[in-house]
């Protein structure tokens, strides 16, 4: 079972979500912002919630970015990113996560694309 944009299960996420995230980066306003504005897609099973985003880039490919997730990571793996695979499909190139390191141990399927690398300054 998904949803998409359901304001009282956003609510009840919101600052789980916020946690999930630095908010340098991507605050949870921003996030609020972007689900508002239907700029954001937001997914929950009861277990774990997550944040999308489409992108259009300019060489052609339609990505949809994970902007926070939070919850069980078998609900994510096993519920809501297959949910999300099926929606994307007939529109999206690709799917993408944006985050800390730990996900590529939990995303086995996915292959490493490109490398964000931050210098504080």
């Amino acid at each position: 079972m998904w949803l998409r944009r359901v304001p009282d299960s956003y609510a009840a996420w919101r600052d789980r979500l916020a946690g999930a995230n630095d908010p340098a980066f991507m605050p949870i306003e921003e996030i609020d912002r972007k689900l508002a504005e239907g700029q954001a897609q937001f997914w929950c099973d009861g277990h774990a919630a997550l944040v999308t985003e489409i992108v259009r880039h300019p060489g052609g490919a339609v990505t949809v970015d994970s902007l926070a997730a939070a919850g069980r990571r078998k609900s994510l793996t096993n519920v809501i990113e297959p949910a999300v695979s099926q929606w994307a499909a007939p529109f999206a190139t690709h799917l993408r996560i944006i985050g800390r390191p730990g996900w590529q141990r939990v995303w086995r399927e996915w292959t490493h694309e490109q490398s964000i690398l931050t210098k504080a300054l």
